[in-house]
């Protein structure tokens, strides 16, 4: 690992900020992390999650309230690369 390399450290307690972040749900099938990204709806003054890895149909992402969200959290981390050149 980089001397530079600052891993995130897991909580409970939702992000407060926009931004990417790893998130973990507790209970679910797949007990991996899945990277997500957090934004305020400008319209609602919500804050959300969205999932850009879903399948669901007719839409490139799955989208939940994040009050409504029970997972652990770790970040803000970087943009992945990958997405940062789709956008």
């Amino acid at each position: 690992m980089d001397k530079g390399t600052i891993m995130p450290t897991w909580t409970q307690q939702k992000p407060k900020t926009p931004g990417w972040f790893w998130m973990l749900s507790p209970g679910k099938e797949s007990s991996l992390p899945t990277i997500v990204q957090i934004v305020l709806d400008r319209g609602t003054h919500r804050w959300l999650v969205l999932i850009p890895a879903s399948h669901y149909p007719k839409t490139p992402y799955m989208e939940l309230e994040l009050q409504s969200v029970d997972a652990m959290w770790a970040g803000p981390v970087e943009v992945p690369s990958v997405l940062a050149k789709a956008s």
